[in-house]
């Protein structure tokens, strides 16, 4: 049967008409083609583009059909249904790995990539081949963080009145703490330090390191740290200072944080503060807190996170 050959058996038509000795056109179910349909008249085959043609849904016979009740019976391949899927219906389920290769990517088929949300601390790979064959590395969020991104920006606060600057609400996964000190100042001459908190509040014991200042004359003291982080000492009336603290943590599983600090003043006596500690905390740090054994007086601080 010559007119199925090539063709998806699944999809075979079967059909019948009555002949009336006079009609010679008849009706397809589906369009077909002449050489797809093979006629029977009372069980004969018949000799496609000799005894009948078709086209579209019309089979015409080049004589009438004699008189019968389902005499006239066809056979013919339907056209191949295509599911074509529906819009927002294709899942990552259905796409084998690996199957989407660099020549569907190619930057004039991707208009933009604002239904992608890279959240703080997300990483999307990105690879290449060097000259030597080897892959290259790296990740969007390496990219964000060489760059300076990738860090949420806290609300600055004054720093002109109180004993102590609260900063709440930092995030689970936070791994990175930057705490700005913008010309900081106190009416007398007091330690700077930094308490860290957890959902228990803030912790004023077991933190472990050394504050060191070193001045313009070289002469340098040393104070151990018990009850916080001391980011400078002695600070005397009137000094401002400015710096950076880093927090970064160090073991998540026992919430261990390191800090480490440069912090210098420049009114009057020029200094320079220099501090590293570390601090176990009961739980997930949540916020911290910029504390003066004085007042307040001038100045501001923020931090930035990761």
């Amino acid at each position: 049967m010559s007119f199925l050959v090539g063709l998806d058996l699944n999809d075979v038509q079967v059909q019948t008409d009555s002949g009336n000795a006079s009609t010679t056109g008849f009706t397809l179910d589906v369009a077909s083609t002449t050489n797809a349909v093979a006629a029977y008249i009372s069980g004969v085959r018949q000799l496609a583009g000799t005894d009948y043609s078709v086209s579209g849904t019309t089979i015409t016979f080049t004589t009438a059909p004699p008189t019968g009740t389902n005499n006239i019976m066809y056979v013919y391949t339907k056209a191949a249904i295509i599911n074509t899927p529906a819009d927002v219906s294709v899942t990552t389920a259905k796409i084998a790995a690996n199957a989407v290769d660099e020549t569907k990517l190619k930057d004039a088929l991707v208009a933009d990539f604002t239904e992608v949300t890279v959240a703080a601390g997300d990483s999307i790979l990105l690879g290449d081949v060097n000259d030597s064959g080897n892959t290259k590395r790296d990740t969007v969020q390496g990219i964000l963080d060489l760059a300076g991104g990738g860090f949420t920006l806290g609300t600055e606060q004054a720093t002109t009145s109180g004993s102590s600057i609260n900063f709440t609400g930092i995030p689970s996964g936070t791994t990175v703490i930057y705490v700005h000190i913008d010309g900081v100042s106190t009416g007398s001459e007091v330690d700077l330090t930094i308490q860290l908190r957890d959902s228990g509040g803030l912790e004023t014991s077991g933190y472990n390191g050394v504050n060191a200042e070193g001045r313009a004359s070289a002469w340098e003291q040393a104070q151990a740290e018990a009850s916080s982080f001391i980011i400078a000492n002695a600070v005397p009336t009137v000094q401002e200072v400015y710096g950076l603290v880093t927090l970064a943590l160090g073991d998540s599983s026992n919430n261990v944080w390191f800090c480490s600090s440069i912090l210098g003043d420049d009114n009057g006596t020029v200094r320079a503060h220099y501090q590293g500690g570390r601090k176990a905390l009961s739980g997930t740090l949540d916020g911290l807190s910029l504390v003066s054994s004085g007042t307040f007086d001038a100045g501001a601080v923020n931090i930035s996170y990761q």
